[in-house]
């Protein structure tokens, strides 16, 4: 995790240095979500199938080597998208091979703890991959990127060795889809992805808090994907900070966000309206894209600066200082919308369901991401970041707005009574 995100960081720096086009960026991002539409419904089921210890193996051994091939391919831009696609298509397989195998391994009173130590490693793995990756391209240069993500892939495919043979019993779709594979049966490789995707649909059919929550979390990863797509731009041409630097303003000063509003949560979740607390934050959140992109407009320290180039952002403390607070703002944000629809698509799917929902929410966010994050790369080259983030800052500021007063938006009459009664019946009833 460590090397697979410092690498996607890098890689959005690189490119953008090496075309200085979002379009590119965007692109990029492209060959990053694709892989999950792809196989997003295919990768739970084939992982059941086989040893996970040797899928984990295989993949350590084939990022390793995808790392190392960066070395010589990093001036083409084709063999980057290639490599992307390639890394990321061995992660929708890793991520349900290392996940899954917990209750597997560890006896039930365990399963808690284990479950937590999984959670921090993984999420600080996050933070370290995606803030350690700036200063090393600074220090460094991009190569050392490559290089020490290789090693620790190594590193992980000797430990593999180490692990005992987890195997798990196939479901009948899964015996199904193992004996298409070997026919090369495409028809009935498409009905088991199918299967899964109307077996998805029955579990959220009429369930309108489900279909809520996996449409914002959906959501929130279109708009994490339109803000890498940006963020490179913004900071190199409207805020003249290196874009390397976003390591400091960005990534660390977000990731302390989501760490503290998951302790609040943690605190004081359980006595807040979840449906306010998650409209709140969007109407927050748009607030803070909004005054991101004016950022640039009505700073007067960017129109004074000596040399029109991208500087270290210690050059401009102010600047940078507003950028890494509305980052820190940003954090506690997402957590706020992420932790409680998350618990509500827990809370609303049976068990032996829950897998499958969560497979084909991975799908649609990916999916949802893809027309999104390609138009802003378009329009960020054509009209530049600012005016992409005012634009997107007033969508989800309505969207916030329409979560907290959706009478303002539509007549009671216009809509059925279920759905009134999901938002809140009082809002049409002057209470």
């Amino acid at each position: 995790q460590l090397s697979y995100n410092s690498l996607n960081f890098a890689l959005i720096i690189w490119v953008f240095k090496l075309t200085d086009s979002s379009m590119a960026v965007a692109v990029l991002l492209l060959a990053v979500y694709l892989p999950a539409v792809l196989l997003g419904l295919f990768t739970g089921v084939l992982v059941d199938l086989i040893d996970r210890k040797k899928i984990i193996m295989l993949i350590d051994f084939f990022l390793c080597l995808s790392f190392f091939s960066l070395i010589f391919l990093k001036d083409s831009y084709p063999a980057i998208l290639a490599v992307a696609f390639f890394v990321n298509a061995l992660g929708q397989f890793y991520a349900p091979a290392e996940a899954s195998p917990i209750p597997l391994i560890v006896k039930r009173p365990q399963l808690l703890v284990a479950n937590s130590f999984f959670s921090i490693t993984l999420y600080s793995s996050f933070l370290l991959g995606f803030g350690l990756a700036g200063p090393f391209i600074n220090h460094f240069g991009i190569n050392m990127v490559f290089v020490a993500g290789g090693i620790f892939l190594g590193l992980a495919f000797f430990l593999a060795f180490t692990f005992p043979s987890i195997r798990a019993k196939p479901d009948e779709q899964g015996k199904k889809l193992v004996l298409a594979l070997k026919k090369r049966d495409y028809h009935k490789i498409w009905e088991v992805g199918l299967y899964e995707m109307v077996e998805t649909a029955n579990l959220i059919r009429g369930k309108l808090p489900v279909a809520s929550s996996i449409l914002i979390l959906a959501g929130v990863q279109m708009v994490i994907g339109v803000l890498a797509v940006l963020m490179p731009g913004l900071l190199e041409k409207s805020l003249h900070i290196k874009a390397t630097d976003a390591s400091y303003v960005l990534v660390i000063p977000l990731g302390l966000g989501i760490i503290s509003g998951g302790l609040i949560l943690s605190r004081i979740g359980y006595l807040l309206v979840r449906r306010k607390l998650v409209a709140k934050a969007i109407l927050f959140g748009g607030l803070l894209f909004f005054l991101i992109g004016i950022a640039p407009i009505i700073s007067p320290a960017i129109k004074h600066l000596p040399r029109p180039i991208p500087l270290p952002f210690f050059y401009q403390p102010p600047l940078s200082a507003v950028v890494a607070f509305s980052s820190f703002l940003l954090g506690l944000v997402m957590v706020s919308i992420l932790v409680p629809s998350q618990t509500v698509l827990q809370e609303n799917t049976p068990a032996g369901g829950r897998g499958k929902v969560f497979s084909v929410l991975g799908v649609i966010m990916a999916g949802l991401s893809l027309i999104p994050v390609l138009l802003s790369g378009i329009l960020a080259d054509i009209f530049g970041t600012a005016p992409i983030f005012i634009a997107l800052g007033v969508v989800i500021l309505l969207v916030g707005l329409f979560g907290l007063k959706p009478s303002l938006f539509f007549p009671g009459k216009s809509l059925s009574f279920k759905v009134r009664e999901f938002l809140g019946l009082g809002h049409w009833e002057g209470k």
